[in-house]
């Protein structure tokens, strides 16, 4: 059924674009913006529609005199990284726990079915998203079975990604339908100015990384010491895999387990709060905890054996 869904609009877009057949790449020109639709098969499947973001002007050349931005263009940092895709009830759960913090344009159905996650600033957020008809298209995107909108990624496009081709009622012009509602959004982005000012390193991300560098560390480094310090215990000890015996082979496991989980479960709760306050706090919050309490629980694995077998 998922197989014959996602060849019919392939299908779809091949013939809108008069794309013989096995092409997967379709150019098109809606409301004169350029929309380019590009079909990836495999185990994951998606779709993807882009365009640029054709109402940005570029930062001055150094020493050069700034060029006159149009009216009301502000300046922004970029890539603005608008990344828009439905709210669900773990995001309204996230905000109204204070743990996330998410930008309101003033549009209650817009507000009410979208989730906005970007690094820029709340007044850039809103004059991206002022347009009433750049809403109505996310939002009749999202109701396509978009998975995400982003606006002006790294590479200064606006995309849109489709990997659930079934959908009740998807009738036969699917994929004008898509066309039509992304080009509402691409159509009706605001003209801005780039800024040379390059936007402050991701520290929170830099941590959540480090976190898992130094458990996978522990993980795979660790293992060997933990045998060696072992010894016998694991080879010729009838008892050797006893976990409750201050001789078993496997003994600090449970110990460190229960230890780890005790120190890792509070520690965790205040590590995470300085994760609060951001659009993409409650992914950020999750990691960080559980990276706490797993690198809780590896480095009381190797306290305990330590303990135990080098008394």
């Amino acid at each position: 059924m998922s197989d014959e869904h996602e060849t019919e609009l392939v299908r779809q877009f091949r013939e809108l674009a008069g794309a013989p057949a096995g092409v997967d790449v379709f150019d098109f020109h809606v409301r004169g913006c350029p929309i380019r639709a590009t079909y990836t098969g495999g185990s994951v499947s998606s779709l993807t529609l882009t365009s640029p973001y054709l109402r940005a002007a570029p930062a001055p050349a150094p020493g050069a005199p700034a060029p006159r931005p149009p009216a009301g263009a502000p300046v922004v940092v970029r890539p603005m990284d608008i990344a828009l895709r439905p709210e669900g009830k773990a995001d309204r759960s996230a905000k109204e726990k204070g743990i996330a913090r998410e930008v309101q344009t003033g549009d209650a159905m817009f507000d009410r079915e979208v989730y906005i996650d970007s690094p820029s600033d709340e007044p850039v957020i809103r004059h991206v998203l002022a347009s009433p008809e750049l809403r109505a298209g996310v939002r009749a995107l999202l109701a396509e079975g978009i998975t995400q909108v982003r606006i002006d990624d790294a590479e200064a496009k606006t995309s849109a990604l489709l990997v659930e081709f079934v959908r009740p009622g998807a009738g036969p012009d699917r994929a004008r339908r898509l066309l039509d509602a992304f080009a509402g959004v691409v159509c009706n982005l605001p003209p801005v100015v780039s800024s040379p000012v390059v936007r402050p390193p991701d520290e929170q991300r830099r941590w959540l990384i480090a976190g898992a560098y130094l458990s996978g560390f522990l993980l795979c480094f660790g293992i060997p010491p933990y045998f060696v310090a072992a010894g016998p215990r694991c080879e010729s000890n009838p008892g050797a895999s006893s976990l409750f015996s201050l001789d078993g082979c496997y003994t600090p496991v449970p110990l460190g387990i229960v230890a780890g989980l005790a120190v890792g479960l509070p520690l965790s709760a205040a590590v995470s709060r300085r994760f609060h306050g951001r659009s993409n706090s409650a992914d950020r919050t999750f990691w960080a905890r559980l990276l706490t309490v797993v690198i809780t629980i590896q480095l009381a694995i190797g306290v305990f054996a330590a303990i135990l077998w080098l008394r």
